[in-house]
């Protein structure tokens, strides 16, 4: 498809009965509708490569079935908000390819269901949260090309080495000064 615009926050009531919305690949622009916080059974939000700006709207964790939430390749800025670490039924959270900034939250450690997690190519800066290692539904973790500094917590690799599903664990840990020491990714970019 090659819809663009805006979608207005009014067009997404609770009095909708939607569960699945992927408008990902499109020309969308503006902020991302509060409104998609009003859908009550709402567990996939794939809203990926298209021109959303602005912060991610904390209205997006109200509902208790999101499962999903892809908002990868936009333009989406700022700090995460504090919401987010209540989503305990999300299982896959990719953020990639934006300009999110700030730390990521120790309370990242409260979303035990969380199977896939892809914070990649972002302005992240402090150290990877050591309560990834609390998440033993864990498969992928990708950090790369952020600015986080550091070691990857022993936490997260004592996770990764006795944890048959947990396969792939990316970090900047390569290159002749890497951002972040790590002894147990599966993969290291240069990063930033």
């Amino acid at each position: 498809n090659n819809f663009h615009g805006t979608l207005p926050f009014e067009m997404f009531t609770s009095s909708l009965d939607l569960r699945n919305i992927d408008i990902g690949g499109n020309d969308f622009e503006g902020m991302i509708p509060k409104g998609f916080g009003n859908l009550p059974k709402i567990a996939l939000l794939r809203i990926n490569n298209c021109t959303f700006e602005g912060e991610l709207p904390p209205e997006l964790f109200v509902s208790t079935s999101l499962r999903m939430l892809v908002v990868s390749d936009n333009n989406l800025n700022g700090s995460l908000p504090d919401e987010l670490y209540g989503a305990t039924s999300l299982r896959d959270l990719d953020l990639s390819s934006n300009e999110f900034s700030g730390t990521v939250s120790t309370d990242i450690g409260n979303l035990k269901a969380l199977n896939t997690l892809e914070l990649q190519s972002n302005k992240f800066v402090g150290t990877i949260p050591s309560t990834l290692g609390l998440l033993s539904n864990l498969e992928t973790v990708d950090v790369s090309f952020n600015l986080f500094n550091g070691t990857v917590p022993e936490e997260v690799c004592d996770l990764r080495n006795s944890s048959a599903s947990f396969t792939e664990l990316v970090a900047d840990c390569n290159g002749t000064l890497p951002r972040v020491t790590c002894t147990c990714c599966s993969a290291c970019e240069v990063g930033l």
